[in-house]
């Protein structure tokens, strides 16, 4: 009986390409001025001025700096970004939280579904549109009005509109 050969998987061997997170320390610990010129093509692809910005601003100390900043995102290419976040911020090493945000609705999902379907717009127009009638009477007399129209229980209709 002939015995089974076993494949062997070849590694293939990746170039080292930096994250945006070695980006981010290059800024805060190295600030070496020929940082970018020493950045292969595929390093330097992977320095998105857009996400440097946001998570430099995740620390309140540079939030003004980074809002300033962006002002010339257009005008400005990822070296000259580099450049002037590694001269001006102080070197240390730091960590700072990321914020998300967060998934939840503030309204029930059912309610905005039929609210959907009555004013045949998308979830994200039907839910600016509440924050807008939430803050007056006449705007929740009217989405309660939809409501019944579709024949919603009041007790869930009172619960939804709070």
């Amino acid at each position: 009986m002939a015995a089974k050969k076993k494949s062997v998987k070849k590694k293939v061997d990746k170039p080292n390409v930096k994250s945006l997170f070695q980006h981010l320390d290059a800024i805060y610990t190295d600030q070496r001025i020929g940082y970018w010129d020493e950045l292969s093509p595929a390093d330097q692809r992977t320095y998105t001025g857009y996400m440097i910005n946001r998570l430099v601003s995740m620390s309140m100390e540079y939030v003004d700096v980074v809002n300033t900043f962006q002002r010339f995102y257009d005008v400005i290419g990822p070296r000259e970004s580099y450049l002037f976040y590694s001269q001006l911020l102080p070197r240390r090493k730091q960590w700072n939280k990321y914020i998300k945000a967060s998934k939840e609705t503030k309204y029930e999902s059912w309610m905005m579904e039929l609210l959907s379907q009555y004013l045949q717009v998308s979830q994200v127009e039907v839910e600016s549109y509440l924050e807008i009638c939430m803050k007056s009477e006449e705007g929740k007399e009217y989405i309660k009005s939809i409501l019944e129209k579709f024949g919603v229980e009041p007790k869930n209709i009172k619960k939804a509109i709070k």
